[in-house]
């Protein structure tokens, strides 16, 4: 419930509710998302976590190549991003020309 107030104070409501009602691309997520939240607030609430936050990452896939790249950025977090296992996985995840800009 505070992440979604938490969109909802950052992005505006009509923003919100476009985001989680694209067709398309975000109905699959939010579906987990809200399915999630209602067996938290039903009372199974690991399943609940569980499936909100397989939504969450189905939502913000997309934004997950650019976070990294700004971890990369930073001290101490790019040392450490920089280590030959992580830097593996890091670029797994983000690759060097996945960014949008």
């Amino acid at each position: 419930l505070l992440f979604l107030a938490g969109v909802t104070l950052t992005i505006g409501t009509q923003r919100t509710v476009n985001f989680f009602l694209k067709r398309r691309k975000n109905f699959k997520g939010s579906a987990f998302f809200f399915g999630g939240l209602f067996l938290v607030l039903y009372g199974w609430a690991m399943v609940g976590m569980i499936l909100e936050s397989y939504g969450f990452v189905l939502l913000f896939s997309d934004f997950f190549p650019t976070v990294i790249m700004f971890l990369k950025r930073m001290p101490v977090v790019g040392n450490f991003m920089s280590f030959p296992g992580v830097k593996n996985i890091v670029n797994k995840i983000a690759p060097r020309d996945s960014l949008p800009i």
